[in-house]
């Protein structure tokens, strides 16, 4: 991929992750009281509104304020910038790693403006599991990044070198 098509596509995917991620939260900050829970799909889905001052898990929220903005702003948005500088500088990057790029600087993008609008929170609602195996509460910006981690080590794993000396198929 040219330079040009490895910006295109990154910033049209992470453009559709953040326009998901933000349209998703504000129907349901819109449709749902705070302590409301719906049960979708038999219980195997959840959708509760909440914000999380941490990360992952609620990673991070017992940290300090000033801690926790260094580290979830400033942090967060060092790496962003990190992955556009590697999408724009590497032209071995395959399409899989572009849309990975794109997943995590979407899915980056749409936690970060939260934290910046709403005091350092981000808006999560949703929970899946069954009976009491269940998953942390969790937003669409969540599962833009999940899926771009995956998408980098698949492909990370897919183009690994043949050691010296073996014969390729």
């Amino acid at each position: 991929m040219t330079t040009k098509q490895r910006l295109a596509t990154a910033l049209v995917g992470a453009l559709v992750w953040v326009i998901i991620d933000q349209s998703t939260k504000a129907l349901f900050k819109h449709i749902l009281a705070p302590g409301e829970v719906v049960s979708l799909l038999a219980g195997g889905l959840l959708v509760l509104p909440t914000y999380n001052h941490g990360a992952f898990l609620s990673f991070g929220a017992e940290m300090s304020d000033a801690t926790r903005n260094l580290v979830f702003i400033y942090g967060v948005l060092a790496i962003l910038v990190g992955l556009f500088g590697w999408l724009v500088r590497s032209s071995r990057l395959g399409r899989v790693e572009v849309i990975a790029i794109a997943c995590i600087l979407g899915g980056g993008l749409g936690n970060l403006i939260d934290r910046c609008v709403y005091d350092g929170r981000v808006f999560d609602f949703l929970n899946m599991g069954i009976g009491h195996l269940r998953t942390g509460i969790f937003n669409v910006a969540d599962i833009g990044i999940s899926l771009g981690v995956v998408l980098l080590l698949l492909g990370g794993t897919k183009r690994r070198p043949s050691s010296p000396g073996s014969v390729k198929a």
